[in-house]
């Protein structure tokens, strides 16, 4: 779509027309004008607004020397989660992230550069408290071209072997052309800080935001029933994972290495989908028809924080972050993200419970029918783990697992990022004003339950795939 064209949809789209718009790009023309004030220079043209996003403005501009340049804004003020100027780590602000987006993007390797966005504007210090005094960080990058791959997906309703074979892609150019870089040992007893602390602080920032609906009844519970589906509750179950040493040594990955952090495929295009239309689906997955080089697949938005130690982000952490394009699908984040799915919430019992229906008519329900069937054919294509003696193996055993449970964590931290107002400004404390929030919230509780059941042996293989490991439990 030509970003012209783009504009005129993103501006006079409704909240019933997609509700994965957010309140700034349902914009009137009187919003538009006060854009172009504040942040569009004298010779320059606004050309419209980026599509998703949960807490970031970005608009299109054509600059005086008539190129198409990308201008990403954060500010405190467009960010319904408060989250606190001096956090770090995990909870650092997303005013403060920006700069590290910034200079991850400058210093990427040289090999690697081709794949993202080039940044253009000056990048402020990396101290992160040198930011603006209105809470408020922007810089400038170059366009890429193409068409996100959650948009393609949506609009052009490929096959669910067609986006199974576009993962693949995905993950062999990153393993490739970022996992390559930067490995080291990880350090011990990482998932307490990685995973464990930044869900307790992440879901303690909910409390505050939405004190009624994230309250204690919620995230407090000992169980939470999904569905009709008797869950332990995500402290539960980092609980039983701390209390066993088997289990979470298992889930320590040994190594870490350069990651983008953030391969929602929101985040990833393609510039030729011709190769994706013309696949011929007679021939067997294993048959290559189309190469990462050939669609022009390009990166956005790099989550940009490392593991930490102390208050040092050491700029590495662990490979299994960039699995996200299967949270979009398996993970149901691309129906979530754009509400197309009804919810009822009653906290009124004992225990909490939380009902889930995805519309039938969504866009992403063909593409993603069956896609968990391709599970096992995109990650041991990529990544050999079918070959106990493949060097992918060797070096994570129990990748199975540990991918569930980090897919788990992931949700689990999420809800911060998908809070919403309404048109007017206002906030709504309750389920259906926030269901993308509680929804996110259900979808974490549901892989760390079957990440448990894989590690107590309830469950022996998952989508196909055995749990390698089940004969030490």
């Amino acid at each position: 779509m030509e970003i012209q064209d783009f504009v005129l949809e993103q501006t006079k789209a409704s909240k019933n027309d997609d509700a994965n718009v957010s309140v700034l790009q349902r914009s009137s023309e009187s919003l538009l004008s006060s854009l172009k004030q504040k942040y569009i220079a004298h010779g320059e043209q606004l050309l419209g607004l980026g599509y998703g996003g949960s807490e970031s403005l970005t608009i299109f501009i054509r600059n005086e020397n008539d190129e198409t340049i990308v201008r990403k804004i954060l500010n405190e003020q467009y960010i319904t989660a408060k989250w606190p100027r001096d956090g770090s780590g995990p909870m650092l602000s997303p005013v403060q992230k920006a700069i590290r987006q910034a200079n991850y993007l400058n210093n990427l390797p040289e090999s690697a550069r081709h794949l993202f966005p080039r940044v253009l504007s000056k990048v402020l210090p990396s101290r992160l408290e040198e930011i603006t005094s209105n809470g408020e960080y922007k810089y400038d990058m170059t366009y890429i071209k193409g068409i996100e791959v959650s948009k393609f997906i949506r609009e052009y309703q490929p096959s669910p072997k067609v986006v199974a074979m576009l993962y693949a892609e995905i993950f062999r150019s990153v393993k490739q052309n970022i996992h390559a870089f930067r490995r080291t040992p990880a350090p011990p007893a990482t998932i307490e800080s990685a995973y464990f602390k930044k869900i307790e602080k992440r879901l303690d920032l909910c409390k505050k935001t939405s004190p009624m609906l994230f309250g204690d009844s919620l995230i407090k519970s000992d169980f939470v029933i999904l569905n009709g589906k008797k869950l332990l509750n995500w402290h539960r179950v980092i609980e039983t994972i701390k209390n066993n040493k088997d289990y979470s040594s298992l889930l320590e990955p040994k190594y870490h290495n350069l990651v983008i952090g953030d391969t929602n495929t929101e985040n990833i295009k393609i510039e030729n989908i011709q190769p994706l239309l013309n696949v011929n689906e007679a021939l067997p997955f294993s048959f290559r028809q189309f190469t990462a080089e050939e669609i022009g697949l390009k990166f956005l938005d790099p989550r940009a924080i490392g593991y930490h130690i102390g208050d040092r982000d050491t700029g590495v952490d662990d490979y299994m972050y960039d699995n996200k394009p299967w949270h979009n699908s398996i993970g149901n984040y691309d129906d979530i993200h754009g509400e197309h799915f009804d919810i009822n919430y009653d906290a009124e019992n004992l225990i909490p419970a939380i009902e889930i229906e995805f519309h039938a008519n969504s866009p992403y329900r063909y593409p993603y029918s069956g896609i968990e069937n391709y599970f096992g054919h995109v990650m041991n294509s990529v990544y050999e783990y079918h070959d106990k003696t493949s060097k992918s193996y060797i070096e994570d055993p129990n990748w199975l697992v540990r991918f569930v449970f980090v897919m788990g964590t992931h949700f689990m931290a999420m809800p911060p990022f998908h809070f919403v107002r309404n048109d007017d400004g206002t906030y709504g404390d309750n389920a259906q004003c926030q269901k993308r929030a509680l929804a996110i919230y259900a979808e974490g509780l549901r892989w760390l339950n079957c990440a448990l059941d894989l590690l107590e042996g309830k469950r022996k293989s998952f989508l196909g795939i055995l749990n390698y490991q089940e004969d030490k439990f």
